[in-house]
């Protein structure tokens, strides 16, 4: 593809935010997390499904993302299918084509199909594998936290190899999904914060129609605009 004027320089703005122009963002405060006074466990036990059954476990969608990074904004649409078998398989598009495309497979590990300038190895297997796993992969093996200061309950991981422990924030009663925090050294780094529940062909409960990421390179305003499950058509 050859670029024009107009294209040659938001491509050559784009390449440098994604690939060595993101200023670090500072830490995000991450709520305390009370002790559980062992009341709970319904409604912990609630939001272990509620996390689970969030998404189908097969299905198509399109969504649209703004990321801002080294302060601009981009646009880009992403194309994802997701299935028992082949797992989660995103492809990012944007005017200028295909800029990534990787899938992470049923067993965990991540696949890059295709790298571009424009987001190379490291910030695909970083950060895009990184939303894709956060904000669309259920987590196995949550385990009750505790409690926020409004009765919010909290699930969260065991640390990971790089000592980071994802922190799953849900309603009192475990019914909703409110925020999710990744914390390294009792700092977070990353929040998410799913939104405009609703629901779409194919699912039977509201799911998120839309995530805020607030990172440590980044932002990410993402709205999923079709989603549909096998034997139903996608609606925007």
């Amino acid at each position: 593809m050859t670029a024009g004027p107009g294209k040659t320089i938001l491509l050559t703005a784009l390449y440098v935010a994604l690939n060595g122009g993101c200023a670090a963002r500072g830490p995000i405060a991450a709520p305390a997390v009370l002790p559980d006074d062992g009341g709970r466990q319904a409604a912990f036990a609630r939001a272990g499904r509620t996390i689970g059954n969030l998404f189908p476990a097969q299905y198509r969608s399109t969504q649209r993302a703004i990321v801002t990074a080294g302060g601009k904004q981009f646009a880009c649409d992403g194309l994802l299918s997701v299935s028992p078998a082949e797992g989660h398989h995103l492809a990012i598009v944007s005017s200028f084509g295909v800029v990534t495309d990787l899938r992470v497979k049923a067993d965990g590990a991540c696949e890059l199909l295709k790298v571009t300038p424009l987001f190379r190895e490291d910030w695909s297997r970083r950060y895009v594998a990184r939303d894709l796993r956060r904000l669309f992969i259920a987590p196995p093996n949550l385990r009750p936290a505790g409690r926020l200061a409004n009765d919010s309950i909290v699930l969260e991981t065991a640390p990971d190899s790089d000592g980071v422990t994802a922190q799953y924030i849900f309603s009192a009663d475990g019914v909703r999904w409110l925020a999710l925090d990744l914390i390294r050294n009792g700092t977070a780094h990353y929040r998410a914060t799913p939104k405009n529940f609703r629901k779409f062909p194919g699912t039977s409960a509201e799911i998120p129609g839309g995530f805020e990421v607030s990172a440590e390179a980044y932002r990410l305003d993402l709205r999923i605009t079709e989603l549909a499950a096998p034997g139903t058509e996608a609606q925007p």
